[in-house]
């Protein structure tokens, strides 16, 4: 893309913008914005620094992500890889130490009172916990075990699968698992689990070094192990482990038995008494036609749900499309996954997809444009710390989209198929809770010592598939089946950064149920929620959307019930 056309936010301290920042400017740059806290006196001059502080980080964060994009995008170019690299190793770790050492001036002044009356409590909270997460001893460790999830990226992006001769990019499972041609859908799983098994060895070596990494950087900070650092990387601050058990508990009770219901209703339709594993993406009673729009009429035909959602959905996206914010297609080299990141410098978001011409680009589209929208309707509160909320309340923008577009997704399909595919998106959501929960406890007892090295892995995990996915018929590919975790980037790269998505699925569900009713009227709660950026924590973000807490006991199975009346599920 090209940053030329882009206009940077107007600054009031720091104006020494790089095209290549070195490592000597960055570390210049911190040591001016630490000498500044330093010097600060009187109540104006913290305000001042602050701010100056935050800027400072804006432009060097800037640098991060432009070049962590790049190398998701072309993980084959030696040049963005190279650059990529340079950053992590040269800058990355002066500049975590910098800010550790300033986060610890800030936490002390003297005037945090009065800064918090302007500021917000929320902001010394997220100071807070980032510096309880820091120990200078991590740096490095930090700095390897980045090299290691380097290595994992460049591994999956170009790893393929191969169909009747021609070599697939792993996200182009997602069009062969819905094809109607049970063939195909077997060759593919047994193509794409095939290159996962393939490097099973390298896989599990590079998880090895990364789980070391981390229980060595909480034994450093006088951990047992690196769950509590986890919650504390995540900015959690108002729930914990028990808090996450107890939802998981509760999917287990109300959505475990509704899954197996639906699981048991597909594997009829196919004839079966238990669904094959490489038929768990194919209903054929929700079959569709191709999508009416081409790959790249996927964003034009985005932008029409947009602006009849909200004219301001509509203007945000045009920007992204005026702008060249948005990389839709899958192809050779480009890291699998879809995600949603932004430069701080410029304040505006950037959409990284991998699209195949499926009806799941359609979700992942409205879903990554939901974070976007977040971050255009937050980008006027300065802070850093305080313009995106933690990770499970952003999930509630994207999620919530998903659900929010229902009445409008007949711009991507033809009548009917829109129809059969509400109720799949819907079938799929209530299956995907199940299997989030089972990656989370998969964590927490990997990090708590119960899964260990590729065996113990392996054996807790397959516990897992029978307790929160029964029945599935895996035949042949039983170690497979004891593996599949393998291919979760979440549990490589953002350890317990994925019961979020469970969290935000029941704030998604309130919206969509509001909607029904009052539709305006739910709208308005989601722009509200993306106004908010990260300046409340979780349970605090859920009841200014006018949403319960998704911790509250039965909820998820009152949602449920409310939801199956609105749309009955097999």
């Amino acid at each position: 893309m090209d940053f030329a056309q882009l206009t940077r936010r107007p600054t009031r301290h720091f104006h020494e913008f790089q095209e290549h920042l070195s490592a000597a400017e960055a570390d210049a740059f911190m040591k001016a914005a630490d000498q500044r806290i330093a010097e600060a006196k009187t109540l104006e001059d913290w305000r001042e620094a602050l701010l100056n502080w935050n800027e400072v980080k804006a432009h060097i964060e800037t640098h991060f992500e432009k070049a962590q994009l790049a190398f998701h995008r072309f993980t084959d170019d030696p040049k963005t890889e190279a650059e990529e690299r340079r950053l992590r190793e040269e800058i990355e770790p002066g500049y975590t130490e910098w800010n550790g050492k300033i986060r610890e001036r800030v936490l002390a002044t003297p005037f945090r009172k009065e800064l918090e009356a302007t500021l917000g409590k929320q902001y010394f909270l997220q100071l807070q916990i980032q510096q309880d997460a820091f120990e200078p001893k991590n740096i490095q460790l930090e700095t390897e075990l980045n090299q290691v999830l380097a290595d994992h990226t460049k591994l999956t992006g170009s790893a393929f699968f191969e169909i009747e001769g021609t070599k697939y990019p792993l996200s182009h499972i997602k069009k062969f698992a819905v094809s109607p041609d049970p063939k195909l859908r077997e060759a593919a799983s047994r193509g794409y689990s095939g290159w996962f098994m393939g490097h099973l060895e390298e896989l599990n070596r590079l998880f090895d070094q990364a789980t070391d990494l981390r229980t060595r950087m909480a034994h450093n900070l006088g951990k047992e192990n690196f769950i509590p650092l986890a919650y504390k990387k995540m900015r959690r601050v108002d729930y914990g482990p028990e808090d996450v058990a107890r939802l998981r508990e509760q999917i287990r009770e109300v959505l475990v038995p509704l899954a197996g219901k639906i699981r048991k209703w597909q594997a009829e339709t196919h004839g079966r008494d238990r669904v094959k594993s490489w038929d768990l993406d194919y209903f054929p009673e929700w079959q569709l036609g191709d999508l009416k729009i081409p790959i790249d009429g996927q964003t034009g035909a985005a932008l029409s749900v947009f602006n009849k959602l909200s004219p301001k959905l509509g203007e945000h996206f045009q920007k992204m499309l005026d702008w060249n914010l948005i990389d839709v297609p899958a192809r050779k080299g480009k890291a699998p996954g879809a995600f949603c990141t932004g430069f701080f410098d410029y304040r505006v978001p950037y959409i990284f997809l991998n699209s195949v011409g499926e009806a799941s680009d359609i979700t992942t589209m409205l879903h990554e444009s939901g974070h976007a929208f977040q971050s255009w309707e937050s980008r006027e509160i300065p802070y850093l710390e305080l313009s995106h909320p933690t990770m499970e309340a952003c999930e509630v923008h994207s999620m919530g989209l998903e659900f929010l577009a229902y009445p409008y997704y007949e711009a991507f399909f033809e009548p009917k198929d829109a129809d059969l595919y509400r109720k799949r998106h819907l079938a799929e959501s209530v299956l995907l809770l199940p299997y989030i929960a089972m990656v989370d406890e998969f964590q927490h007892r990997l990090y708590a010592g119960d899964a260990k090295g590729p065996e113990g892995r392996e054996r807790v995990w397959e516990e897992l598939e029978n307790k929160y996915a029964p029945g599935v018929d895996y035949s042949d590919l039983q170690k497979w089946k004891r593996n599949r975790w393998i291919r979760q980037l979440h549990i490589f790269q953002v350890p317990f950064y994925y019961i979020d998505y469970a969290i935000a699925q029941i704030g998604a569900w309130q919206l969509w149920v509001k909607s029904v009713d009052d539709k305006a009227g739910a709208m308005e709660d989601y722009l509200k929620l993306c106004r908010l950026g990260g300046t409340l924590n979780l349970v605090d973000f859920f009841k200014a959307g006018n949403l319960r807490s998704p911790f509250e006991p039965g909820l998820l199975k009152q949602l449920m019930d409310r939801i199956l009346v609105i749309q009955p599920l097999p």
